[in-house]
């Protein structure tokens, strides 16, 4: 089995060549997948739901990779439905149809989740956060749907994913699942207070009245 250590280092290798070819163009694919794909808003609820996959058991974590998988197919292909859908929301589209808020929500769920339920919800959570990955990628793509530009995000979430959860998996402690709670709890708060400062409409400043004009200033002193 490939340890966490292992992919840690094959993605800083990836990483560190993805940061040489980002300096060459900010415009290319590397400058994009720094700035959005490794955003921290973006890969903090991805390393979450990688510990959520290493607190279940091995046939959630085959059920959770595969759920995810699926999310993404789904998203992609049903995206015109989900984004109608999410359109409902009031001012969804200008937050990206709040697609990153959900993708903490899910994260959360999977993790603040009982050993009993776990293994219905790990899974469950990742088919959502796939297709809601998928609806980012088609959002912040600046190209003109290159295949690059759908399969280099894809790869980095799996990598994450894998990465925490092999990680989590072979230095498993005890307290592991008491940490995963409050990280889950923490993943939970974020979402709702992201989502909900988004659907909170911006005050408009109230009017004031107009400056009295400079040359009747002396007029109106007593």
């Amino acid at each position: 089995m490939i340890s966490g250590a292992t992919l840690l280092g094959i993605g800083l290798i990836g990483s560190g060549a993805i940061a040489l070819s980002a300096a060459a163009s900010s415009t290319s694919l590397g400058g994009w997948i720094l700035s959005e794909v490794l955003a921290p808003q973006r890969t903090l609820p991805i390393v979450a739901l990688g510990i959520a996959f290493g607190l279940t058991g091995l046939r959630s974590l085959v059920a959770g990779f595969v759920l995810f998988g699926l999310g993404l197919i789904g998203g992609f292909a049903g995206q015109d439905s989900l984004l109608w859908l999410l359109d409902k929301i009031p001012q969804a589209a200008t937050y990206l149809f709040l697609t990153n808020p959900i993708c903490y929500l899910a994260s959360g769920l999977a993790l603040i989740a009982s050993s009993r339920l776990r293994g219905i919800v790990v899974p469950s959570a990742a088919a959502i956060f796939g297709a809601m990955l998928a609806l980012l990628i088609r959002m912040t793509d600046p190209s003109l749907h290159e295949p690059a530009f759908t399969w280099a995000p894809i790869g980095t979430a799996l990598w994450l994913i894998a990465t925490a959860a092999f990680t989590v998996r072979i230095l498993w402690r005890d307290w592991f699942p008491i940490f995963g709670r409050i990280l889950g709890s923490w993943m939970l708060a974020i979402g709702l207070l992201y989502g909900g400062a988004s659907l909170v409409a911006p005050r408009n400043s109230p009017d004031l009245p107009p400056p009295p004009d400079a040359k009747f200033e002396r007029f109106q002193q007593p």
